[in-house]
């Protein structure tokens, strides 16, 4: 038996019909509603974060079907949420040409702002979304004129294509990262059901060496987590994770990070996040020893 969860790579056919159909559908609303959101929302700035939102959204969903269809299989589940990724970005062009073709009057929105009025036909869009080769076949003749500009100047050509490059890089990346970590995620094959997550309240002294921690874990020295004492302020520490089914004594994996507490300019805190190593076996007597250690409650069978 491995020392590390390993995934069984098992799937279901509805799992998997779920993923796809459910996944393309649930694209296309949001791929919607990303690109109205760009269209009137002319700020370079705000677009960045709707195409980011756009990709987490959509790697939310796929999230979702992923641990709802119980699919255990990384690889089938990255390759499955990489072609939806791909038809997202798909969609939201076809959305955008639909719009181009119904634009009609630019409303100025002071010097530096305008946006274009336009309509929507359905028709236009059904044909469009059918018909991949005339949509592609559009796109190099929008980089050669453009199709937003910033401080009076219109992006196009080479530098136009880099965004678009990083466009499809935040969908495809994001809709893939979330579903493909829930793919690999503990997962009781007795019990037919994903391990819940349990972080334990009281915080370890950090990791400072990993390496040594792996090894010392791996031979099973537990000691060599030690408590961080509740009255000792520090900026860094260890957090740990238990990932168990209450029905399975023998799915307990433990997870382990160190955080680092950095503060802005301004004041304002934030976490830095390092994984130390993940899916651990823990035997069930352990298990209960490092609850009672750093205060953690599990929930009973």
């Amino acid at each position: 038996m491995s020392q590390y969860y390993q995934p069984s790579n098992r799937i279901t056919v509805g799992g998997v019909l779920g993923l796809v159909l459910l996944g393309a559908a649930a694209a296309v609303p949001l791929a919607f509603l990303y690109v109205y959101a760009v269209w009137y929302i002319p700020f370079i700035y705000i677009n960045v974060l709707l195409t980011l939102g756009f990709g987490a959204a959509l790697g939310f969903v796929f999230k979702k079907l992923t641990k709802a269809g119980k699919l255990r299989n990384p690889a089938l589940v990255g390759w499955l949420t990489l072609a939806l990724g791909l038809w997202a970005w798909y969609v939201q062009w076809v959305v955008y040409i639909t719009l181009l073709s119904g634009a009609g009057e630019t409303e100025s929105l002071g010097s530096r702002a305008s946006f274009t009025h336009t309509s929507f036909d359905t028709d236009i869009f059904l044909g469009a979304l059918t018909s991949p080769s005339a949509v592609l076949s559009m796109l190099p003749r929008l980089a050669e004129s453009g199709t937003w500009s910033i401080f009076s100047v219109t992006i196009s050509g080479f530098f136009l294509y880099l965004v678009w490059c990083i466009e499809v890089g935040i969908i495809v990346l994001f809709s893939w990262f979330r579903p493909h970590a829930q793919a690999a995620a503990p997962f009781s094959e007795l019990a037919g059901q994903w391990a819940q997550k349990l972080t334990f309240p009281q915080s370890a002294l950090a990791f400072a060496d990993t390496e040594a921690t792996k090894k010392a874990l791996e031979a099973a020295d537990w000691d060599h987590m030690e408590v961080l004492p509740s009255d000792t302020p520090t900026a860094h520490f260890g957090r740990v994770h238990l990932y168990h089914v209450p029905a399975d004594p023998d799915c307990c994996y433990l997870s382990l990070e160190n955080v680092t507490i950095e503060t802005d300019k301004n004041g304002k805190p934030s976490e830095k996040t390092t994984d130390v190593l993940e899916y651990l076996r823990v035997p069930e007597p352990i298990r209960h020893q490092l609850c009672a250690r750093f205060g953690a409650q599990l929930t009973p069978a």
